[in-house]
């Protein structure tokens, strides 16, 4: 019921939001552009080095991959340009890669890398190179005497993995905890970044392999590199930790703009002891496989120590789905990358958008880490083998897309599709474009980092149906907007994505594809720095506007604050945007975070990890055509938050009331209360709260409590926007009392009833935790003619429907908690009358199903003489029912059913059709 209500309530916020909001305008918006296997590109190798015709059908195949992305307004691609010890581009350290010619380590006669970062550039979007830093081989001995052959020029390098047991092949990979392993991927990302005009550099899943590492594999390793009494496990992480750290560094030491992140399988662990050292809580009910302990990955460790700018986690798992839940996962990787001022951008995978007869990971299952991975990563596995839901519709990512959005606290929220092929499918680009990404969006900016100050564009004009401009600074990018010349002479949001046209990497934008926005529209040029950081906008032929510093109001310079809290200032009247910066250090070269605002007032809450220090913020305000204005600087402390304390009832009292009253201590003047009561510790749910309390106490109302029960109580306050922290939270227990046995009201004894329906009727009683009402067609109760509704507290009426004209017997018992139950109620019979509706042949009616199962799909036959309702269950043999395939008002006519019998367990069922018009009922063994 949880998962149906949250779907519900997901769907229709996504309807509200698709109506009445835009998509924001800073937004990852990435598709995984795979080469491995030629997955995504290309779709055939150069057969011989140099071949003109081969290389022109490889870059168009490339620019039409490119052009689809940028219909569905993404705004950044990343390229797999090292899958495999391999290059799709010029490299001096490993052969070109047998995916893009057939020989390895043939030169195909250009550089792939360059060319689509010219052309990822030529469309405004970003250009991210992916590489798979360890793995070498999909398959042990698939390179061996090939160009790049590590086992020839390192050995000592290569860990083979041993074949299955099934006599499967396994992979070979470079050994992690070899420092020169370590220092080569260093050395090819900093080749990468001397070389080639790269916007970032992400890794995805492929570290020590899936499947399980034997102890023994990298026995010489741990030799010559392990430190004595150091856990193996711990090491192997450390391994990998260490390469993370070196590739940031080389990064920040060569080209700090450039992004880093890596894609970690969904799950970090589900072992609580190790998320207590970081600090954390794991998220509720998540199971399955986790990558700290399957592949030695620990991006919590990244995240803490600063060695990446962002996460993806691959959350392959559809909103639906229960152990893995999407809904759960996305929120909570929100919270860690937060505590940590990173960003999270979460991958999709694209593949339930594919037809198919098979599925690998079904929904709600979790991955079987023996399975046959053929040397993929997770990431690429999952995908290649059709994904976890099968057949998921384009609504389905809206919904994962709106999720991230509502979780994120950076200003930041992300998503990277696996993979570019599957944007063909199902019209996905048309959905995004019409749905979550109908506006244009800017990648987020890496605003953390110090960056060069930016000068503002000049000299903005159109050249016919170009627009110029001019910059004094070098290297950097440009933000297009096109305003309705009737907004122009008001504020302009360009916080808003509303009037974003596009982004270049150039002093100019070509017009000619969209040359009506000339006549009616104004034109607008900020600077885009490679960090990511905007300028203010420059409006074509409108004079600069006045700016003046923003005058904060909250918090006080070094006033103490308790989270939660707002940072507000006073408006700048000729203003059209804000920035806040909060800082470690008083000369802000520490910044640890920094949003772009419409508002005057910022919640506190999306930089909950403000604890226990003292910080420093300010504003930029932001006017057309002139730079930013900054405010005074002013510091605060954020201490813990007070606690409310309660006063009654005290903690662990038993024998309370079912209707107690419950007090706490005043906590200040004007302060208002919320009182919550929870029947577990955790509150994920509650029996009973109250979030507007005027006084100091209030009293549970009757036909709340159950006798026999345990309930927790937590009460805070607030005050125009400040909060308390919550009180400890007390337990108490409610009185025991003799529990009473159900009397049945109605139907009377031997009552005859005319309808199909019956309703039972049975004494209030507000003691009892629930009802369990029987019906039977037979006097012992036999459960093979058992139909049983229970009844929840303060629920006194049972509606049995459908019922068959015989004889009826009803007894009902009462649950008082705890599993503590009454003796039976007396036995209550009834008549159900026959009606006038008429009794059909066997031929009238007609339901048709082949009696033995398969392990795939059966297809189920019924034949409708009239309009009627149907209702078409599966039940076991007990009589329980297992799988509902039609409930609804039907016509007259044929109609097949598909009835998937590969869920079932082997055993014998009864399939049951029940219409109006009779019913009819078949004996199935699967």
């Amino acid at each position: 019921m949880k998962k149906l209500i949250l779907l519900i309530l997901v769907i229709w916020v996504c309807q509200i939001i698709r109506v009445s909001a835009q998509s924001p305008k800073r937004e990852m918006r990435a598709s995984w552009l795979t080469t491995v296997y030629g997955l995504d590109w290309p779709q055939q190798p150069i057969p011989v080095t140099n071949q003109a015709y081969y290389i022109s059908q490889q870059k168009s195949q490339l620019v039409s991959i490119l052009d689809n992305l940028k219909a569905a307004n993404m705004n950044t691609v990343f390229f797999q340009v090292r899958s495999e010890c391999d290059a799709m581009y010029q490299s001096s350290y490993e052969p070109w890669s047998s995916y893009l010619v057939e020989t390895r380590g043939a030169n195909p006669g250009y550089d792939p890398l360059a060319f689509a970062i010219e052309e990822a550039h030529k469309r405004g979007m970003e250009l991210h190179a992916w590489l798979n830093p360890y793995r070498f081989e999909t398959q042990v001995g698939k390179y061996k005497g090939k160009a790049g052959d590590y086992r020839q020029t390192n050995p000592e390098w290569v860990l083979e993995y041993p074949d299955k047991a099934d006599g499967g092949k396994n992979v070979s990979i470079l050994d992690p905890g070899r420092p020169g392993v370590r220092k080569r991927i260093v050395d090819i990302v900093k080749e990468i970044l001397s070389n080639y005009d790269v916007d970032g550099i992400t890794f995805d899943d492929y570290f020590y392999a899936y499947g399980g590492t034997p102890d023994n594999l990298d026995l010489n390793t741990q030799n010559l590199h392990k430190p004595a009494g150091m856990d193996l496990h711990d090491w192997r992480r450390d391994n990998v930790n260490k390469m993370v750290a070196d590739v940031y560094q080389a990064i920040q030491s060569t080209k700090p703009w450039v992004t880093f992140g890596l894609s970690t399988f969904g799950i970090w662990t589900t072992d609580q002891t190790v998320a207590a050292k970081e600090g954390l809580t794991l998220p509720q009910g998540i199971k399955g496989l986790d990558t700290y302990k399957s592949i030695y990955c620990d991006p919590v460790a990244w995240l803490r120590d600063g060695s990446v700018d962002y996460i993806s986690p691959q959350l392959y798992w559809p909103t639906t789905s229960i152990g893995q839940d999407y809904d759960v996962l996305s929120p909570w990787w929100s919270d860690v990358c937060g505590k940590y001022h990173k960003h999270l951008y979460v991958s999709h995978s694209l593949s339930d958008l594919e037809a198919s007869s098979y599925s690998a990971l079904k929904s709600g299952s979790s991955i079987d880490i023996a399975m046959e991975l053929n040397g993929m990563s997770m990431l690429e596995y999952l995908s290649f083998n059709e994904g976890v839901n099968l057949k998921s519709a384009p609504t389905e990512y809206g919904q994962q897309i709106q999720i991230n959005r509502a979780a994120d606290k950076m200003g930041a929220p992300g998503s990277v599709f696996f993979r570019a092929s599957n944007f063909y499918t199902q019209g996905f680009v048309n959905y995004l474009k019409t749905n979550e990404y109908r506006n244009k969006s800017l990648a987020p900016a890496i605003n953390w980092k110090t960056a060069p100050v930016m000068n503002l564009p000049s000299n903005i004009q159109l050249d016919g149906q170009q627009l110029v401009w001019e910059s004094v600074d070098k290297g950097m990018r440009y933000v297009i907007y096109a305003v309705p010349n009737e907004a122009v002479g008001g504020k302009v949001n360009y916080a808003s994505p509303e009037y974003l046209l596009d982004i270049t990497y150039t002093k100019s934008f070509d017009l000619a594809n969209q040359s009506e926005l000339i006549a009616t529209h104004q034109f607008a040029v900020a600077t885009l720095d490679r960090y990511g950081n905007e300028s203010s906008a420059v409006m074509m032929g409108q004079n600069p506007g006045n700016n003046l510093p923003a005058s904060l109001l909250m918090p006080e310079n070094g006033q103490s604050v308790f989270l939660p809290f707002s940072f507000r200032w006073e408006e700048v009247a000729d203003a059209n945007g804000y920035h806040i910066e909060i800082a470690n250090d008083i000369s802000f070269s520490d910044v640890i975070y920094k949003r772009e605002l419409s508002g005057t007032d910022f919640k506190a809450s999306n930089v909950n990890f403000l604890v226990g220090n003292t910080y420093y913020w300010r504003v930029y305000s932001r006017s057309n055509g002139v730079v930013d204005e900054v405010s005074e600087t002013r510091s605060f402390t954020v201490i813990e938050a007070p606690k409310c304390v309660i006063s009654s009832p005290a903690n662990n009292d038993i024998n309370e009331s079912l209707t107690p009253h419950i007090a706490w201590e005043k906590f200040g003047d004007g302060y208002t209360y919320i009182l919550q009561v929870s029947s577990n510790s955790s509150f994920s749910s509650f029996v009973f709260e109250n979030a507007d309390i005027g006084s100091t106490s209030i009293q549970i109302p009757a036909n709340t409590l159950l006798p026999y029960s345990t309930y927790f109580v937590r009460v805070k306050a607030v005050f125009e926007g400040v909060e308390s922290a919550w009180s400890d939270v007390v337990q108490f227990s409610t009185v025991e009392e003799a529990p009473n046995i159900p009397v049945i009201l109605s139907p009377t004894e031997g009552q005859n009833i005319g309808a199909s329906s019956v309703e039972i009727l049975i004494q209030a009683d507000p003691k009892a935790a629930s009802f369990r009402v029987e019906l039977s067609e037979r006097p012992d109760f036999h459960f093979m003619y058992l139909k049983v509704l229970t009844l929840d507290a303060f629920t006194y009426k049972a509606n049995f429907e459908k019922l068959d004209a015989t004889k009826y017997y009803v007894r009902v018992r009462a649950n008082y908690g705890k599993n503590n139950y009454t003796a039976w109620s007396e036995v209550r019979s009834f008549e159900r009358l026959a009606t006038n509706t008429p009794q059909l042949e066997g031929d009238m009616l007609s339901l048709y199903c082949p009696g033995q199962l398969s392990d795939s799909e059966v297809i189920v036959n019924v034949e409708l003489p009239e309009e009627t309702m149907v209702n078409l269950s599966l039940y076991n043999i007990s009589g329980a029912q297992v799988m509902l395939l039609e409930s609804s008002q039907m016509r007259r006519g044929k109609y097949e059913f598909v009835l998937p019998a590969d869920q079932l367990q082997r055993g014998m069922y009864i399939l049951s059709l029940k219409t109006g018009l009779g019913s009819k009922t078949l004996k199935i063994v699967k």
